[in-house]
């Protein structure tokens, strides 16, 4: 899903990594959405699955993350529905993790962005194997301000995850929560 292999992190970020690690490695075991997407058969399906995990995420964090200083979470939602409206209005979806305050949002948010980052990866994955479809455009939704979203919810996570010890715990929980999620929606448990 894409977090994992950023350099330089802080201690915020590297606690999220380590709390989340084995999950992270489990869906790429289980998910290999480079396989899945360039199979036209069943691309329409893996498509209503990140659908499905997008939409209730940008839904339910909004409330808890919308006056996040410097997190622009507006900005980025907009910019998310935009590449993946088609696929909004016909799909079931799923029900989000509700978080239990701000920093088990953020970490839940950890993993919706990262999972984002890694789809940049995934796209150009597709394109060296002849797969260009318009319809892709969800899994890179920032396009060339992709890098500094990245960075700039990298600081807001430092910021708000050295708070306090408490904070933090409650973030690396919400990033265990969101990948538990993704797992069960892009895997299939849940459609």
């Amino acid at each position: 899903m894409g977090m994992q292999g950023q350099s330089a992190a802080g201690p915020v970020i590297t606690s999220l990594r380590q709390a989340t690690s084995n999950l992270h490695r489990r869906i790429e075991q289980r998910f290999d959405a480079v396989a899945e997407l360039a199979e036209p058969s069943r691309r329409p399906g893996i498509v209503r699955r990140y659908a499905a995990f997008y939409y209730p995420a940008h839904r339910t964090l909004a409330g808890d993350l919308e006056t996040v200083h410097g997190l622009d979470y507006n900005q980025r939602s907009a910019l998310w529905r935009a590449a993946l409206s088609e696929q909004l209005e016909t799909q079931t979806l799923s029900v989000f993790p509700r978080p239990s305050d701000r920093s088990e949002a953020l970490g839940l948010y950890y993993v919706v962005e990262g999972s984002m980052l890694g789809g940049r990866y995934i796209l150009r994955q597709l394109r060296l194997l002849g797969v260009e479809d318009a319809g892709l455009s969800f899994l890179d939704p920032y396009g060339s301000v992709a890098g500094s979203m990245w960075r700039s919810l990298i600081g807001v996570l430092e910021r708000e995850g050295a708070r306090d010890p408490a904070a933090l715990e409650r973030m690396c929980r919400g990033a265990a929560r969101g990948f538990l999620f993704a797992e069960r929606v892009l895997c299939g448990d849940v459609e």
